[in-house]
């Protein structure tokens, strides 16, 4: 009978390593496929992943807002201001073509990064045809494009203007409405006299902020707000303007007011937007004063330390706009303690886009506002500070 021979011991031995060195192997290439496949699909411009960063961005603003700082020491609070924004005319093939968050592309890093920022919505927001009567020209722009505004990192928008209810009260109405279901805080309008007066309540690192509109412009009287019809807050009675900011400033650490007022197409304030100013500083202690309305940039001051920027001019409008009407930028103030600091970044309306300057073309905008800026200096950067004396 023939005897089977076993496998000596050391070749089991090799044969188990080698089994084990194939195994370890095969396992390792599994797990590495996984996770390749995982990042692949996870890196994906999917709709709901460019949701999801959209919400990262969103909740780190808010985080930072609340943001703690160390006992004793001021926070420095950072807001950013834009003037008027619209998506009608010119600007509707654009959207159409290449997406409302187009015109934002060049200056979206800049707005998002402030713990705050405000933009005038110089439009209603509604879908109605029945003008009001007596406008020289009207502005609508479609509901779906309020998304772009809150993607470039706006946080409050002012609907407070002579555009506010080209399409009637019903119009104005929508603007509110969708301004609400975008998320957005907002001021300047409202669906009554108390809602229309009222002024936005913000906490930031701690402090309080109390944020006002008046409107200084509008077609017709009846577009006041009134106890019980939707209207803007009336900016033509200034010692009513007085006694609201006077009533309802509270507690707040910084009291912030937007002006809609001024007259278009003209780069220096009218002589009663001067006394404004001195009426508003020192008998309701407002610590920033903000403007629009005359399409033009407007020149920037301090009047007893509290910044002043008359106009923003536009900010969003059909490239068609050019020379003055085309000058653009974001404002920038930074609050801590007593003090707050102005500077201004200075950018064109190009090709349907908010386009940074530079060079010589930044110099030349930054001299010309300095041209209509007497009482300040304003630098290389943008800073603005005030001139001794003044």
């Amino acid at each position: 009978m023939t005897r089977r021979r076993g496998i000596p011991p050391h070749r089991r031995k090799i044969v188990l390593i080698k089994r084990t060195i194939v195994v370890c192997i095969g396992l390792f290439l599994l797990f590495g496929i996984g996770k390749f496949m995982s990042g692949l699909f996870s890196q994906s411009d999917s709709p709901e992943a460019v949701a999801t960063k959209e919400e990262q961005t969103e909740t780190s603003k808010e985080e930072t807002k609340e943001k703690a700082v160390t006992p004793g020491e001021e926070p420095e609070i950072t807001l950013t201001f834009s003037g008027d924004t619209m998506f009608d005319w010119g600007l509707r093939p654009v959207i159409a073509k290449h997406g409302a968050d187009y015109p934002f592309q060049h200056v979206k890093s800049e707005v998002e990064k402030a713990d705050y920022s405000f933009v005038n919505l110089e439009s209603t927001f509604t879908t109605r045809s029945e003008k009001f009567n007596g406008q020289l020209f009207w502005i609508k722009s479609d509901p779906s494009t309020l998304q772009a505004v809150k993607n470039t990192g706006f946080d409050l928008v002012n609907l407070g203007h002579n555009h506010s209810l080209d399409y009637l009260e019903e119009g104005l109405v929508d603007s509110i409405t969708h301004v609400e279901e975008a998320g957005f805080d907002y001021i300047g309008a409202g669906r009554n006299e108390e809602e229309a007066y009222k002024p936005k309540e913000v906490e930031i690192k701690g402090k309080k902020f109390k944020f006002f509109t008046f409107v200084r412009f509008y077609p017709d009287y009846r577009w006041v707000a009134t106890k019980d019809k939707p209207g803007v807050p009336n900016g033509y009675d200034l010692d009513l303007l007085i006694e609201k900011i006077n009533e309802q400033k509270g507690d707040a650490d910084y009291v912030i007011v937007y002006m809609h007022w001024g007259i278009e197409k003209t780069n220096t304030p009218a002589p009663y937007q001067k006394e404004y100013v001195k009426r508003m500083v020192e008998e309701a202690g407002v610590d920033a004063i903000v403007g629009s309305h005359p399409h033009w940039l407007q020149g920037f001051e301090y009047y007893n330390g509290v910044p002043v920027a008359y106009s923003l001019g536009n900010f969003l409008f059909p490239d068609y706009v050019k020379g003055h009407s085309a000058e653009t930028g974001v404002l920038t103030l930074k609050a801590k303690g007593d003090k707050i600091d102005m500077s201004f970044n200075p950018y064109m309306i190009r090709n349907n886009q908010i386009s940074p300057v530079e060079g010589k073309e930044r110099t030349k905008m930054l001299k010309y506002l300095q041209s209509v800026s007497p009482k300040v200096t304003i630098d290389e950067d943008g800073n603005v500070t005030a001139k001794e004396g003044t």
